[in-house]
């Protein structure tokens, strides 16, 4: 059994989740990490009202990775956050 970190992040485009997908699959490998819910589910629902809003909604999910790629959570945050965030 492999020890894994944990971590919570804001999602905001689907862009931004593409993005980090594949950051994901490079750093820890294909298959080697999750993101538990459905981000693109939540993304696809706040792009229908992105227009009539005034802030940009964000879909919070929780990224699982091994242990020893536990620095991505850094990289991450500090690459794809967004400012202009609020959490929904």
């Amino acid at each position: 059994m492999s020890i894994t970190h944990e971590f919570s992040f804001s999602f905001t485009t689907r862009d931004q989740f593409y993005a980090i997908v594949r950051f994901l699959n490079h750093e820890c490998g294909k298959g080697n990490w999750t993101i538990k819910g459905k981000v693109l589910k939540g993304l696809k629902r706040n792009e229908q009202y992105r227009g009539y809003l005034t802030y940009a909604p964000a879909v919070t999910k929780v990224v699982v990775v091994p242990t020893e790629h536990a620095h991505v959570e850094a990289m991450i945050k500090f690459v794809h956050s967004d400012e202009n965030v609020k959490n929904v």
